[in-house]
């Protein structure tokens, strides 16, 4: 490794409505990675997800509340940093599915899915920001980016944290059944890191109708790693910062056409 790598592991397992064996088989995947590894887990990792409306009323908060409280501390033990996806429920009694980022000396952040799927519309509230993380990992300070799922369609969102700064994307995605099919998914994660010369680490379902991979990406759009479609693995890599580069966003031709970051009006 060189002075700008850090490891990085994608974890692909099956996610359902059951708590204790999600949160069981991550922290098996969990298990064998070394200190100050940075790992992405699916969407809905840590409460349960179902692709179909309503599904939240089956989440128990208060267990979900002890699946986050664990993996934060398992975080602080062995020193790691994880981003998972959890649904939910604020204090003012709205559903939000969120991705969660725990860090090995306590730190939290948290984003909430702005683009929703159609079966998360009337179930979740979106939403509104695209923000970037300042985290440190392995001694290096690290800006990082989440997006979730069906935001992989939106390439303006992904440019819009590159442009922020974001030299990772966290990709915590629960996409199965799609007709489209695997060759669609490959060609967007390909694209994504492509256009903005960033890595991606991506992290999907391992349901029986899974279609994205899980995978790792490279800056030129290289595939660092990922794992057939259905097994429970962990696809690992190593990511050198130093690849990361705005070689690509600089010739913009934003004089032409180029993304607007809107503030929100309170700003």
């Amino acid at each position: 490794m060189t002075g700008s790598t850090i490891s990085a592991a994608a974890l692909q397992f099956h996610i359902s409505m059951d708590m204790s064996r999600n949160l069981e088989t991550l922290e098996r995947l969990l298990d064998p990675l070394p200190p100050h590894a940075l790992a992405v887990a699916p969407e809905g990792a840590l409460s349960g997800y179902l692709p179909e409306p309503g599904f939240v009323e089956r989440i128990d908060v208060e267990r979900s509340a002890r699946a986050i409280a664990a993996v934060e501390a398992r975080c602080r033990r062995k020193k790691i940093h994880v981003i998972a996806g959890a649904c939910i429920k604020d204090d003012d009694g709205a559903w939000r599915n969120s991705s969660l980022y725990f860090g090995p000396n306590g730190e939290r952040a948290r984003y909430d899915k702005i683009n929703l799927a159609q079966s998360e519309r009337g179930t979740f509230v979106a939403g509104s920001a695209l923000p970037v993380f300042d985290v440190t990992v392995a001694g290096l300070p690290l800006r990082l980016g989440i997006q979730m799922c069906r935001e992989i369609r939106y390439p303006e969102q992904w440019r819009a944290l590159a442009v922020q700064g974001a030299q990772v994307f966290a990709y915590v995605n629960n996409a199965v059944g799609s007709k489209n099919g695997d060759a669609l998914w490959r060609a967007h994660l390909v694209s994504r890191a492509a256009e903005t010369q960033r890595f991606i680490v991506g992290a999907n379902n391992a349901a029986p109708d899974q279609t994205c991979p899980t995978a790792i990406i490279a800056p030129t759009g290289e595939t660092l790693s990922t794992l057939p479609l259905g097994t429970e693995a962990a696809a690992t890599a190593s990511l050198d910062l130093g690849l990361v580069t705005d070689w690509v966003l600089s010739q913009a031709r934003d004089d032409v056409v180029g993304v607007t970051l809107r503030k929100k009006p309170s700003d």
